[in-house]
């Protein structure tokens, strides 16, 4: 299951790239272009979110996020190895949040916390390496809230609505999220 949603993702991500730089030309002539990657910055998160929610094991979020990151680079990303690394990191911040509940809540608040974690441990490490040290104190911490906003909806909300859709429907009752909600369709329609 990981792996397939590690190649999934790849594949949302790089298409999320895209969009990225279309937001980004559209974005251009209002003075907005660095907001551009913040709007779309959640759904680089999604894949170790997803994962955590069905598998519930500790490391699941950074093994799917490490290859989604993998399989996207080897796909063509233009960030390269970057890539691979800030997969590394963002699948550490997704796996921070579900380890602040100690892997014993998968609901839509430790997703939305994943994907914070996440935020934060990807904008530090674009402080760190330098990608953010020309900017003003004011301006970074609105793409902070920015990017926080986008995992929140992306990594949190729109993850947490379709790993329960995809547990309710029956495809996922071998992983421990089907069989709770599976479970828990029957007991409600008695």
């Amino acid at each position: 299951m990981i792996a397939v949603l590690g190649v999934l993702f790849a594949v949302i991500y790089l298409a999320s790239t895209s969009l990225w730089l279309v937001l980004q030309a559209a974005l251009t002539p209002l003075g907005l272009a660095p907001f551009a990657v913040e709007v779309v910055y959640g759904v680089w998160f999604m894949a170790g979110s997803l994962a955590a929610f069905i598998v519930r094991r500790p490391g699941a979020a950074f093994i799917a996020e490490f290859l989604a990151a993998i399989i996207e680079m080897l796909m063509g990303n233009f960030g390269g190895p970057l890539v691979v690394l800030f997969g590394a990191i963002q699948g550490a911040g997704n796996e921070a949040g579900f380890a602040i509940f100690r892997y014993r809540r998968f609901n839509w608040v430790s997703m939305c916390l994943s994907g914070i974690c996440a935020a934060i441990f990807s904008f530090t490490a674009e402080i760190l390496t330098g990608a953010a040290e020309l900017l003003q104190p004011g301006f970074m911490l609105a793409k902070l809230a920015a990017r926080v906003v986008s995992s929140i909806i992306f990594t949190g909300m729109v993850c947490y609505f379709a790993g329960k859709g995809l547990a309710r429907s029956g495809v996922l009752k071998s992983y421990p999220a089907g069989s709770l909600y599976a479970d828990a369709e029957i007991l409600e329609d008695e």
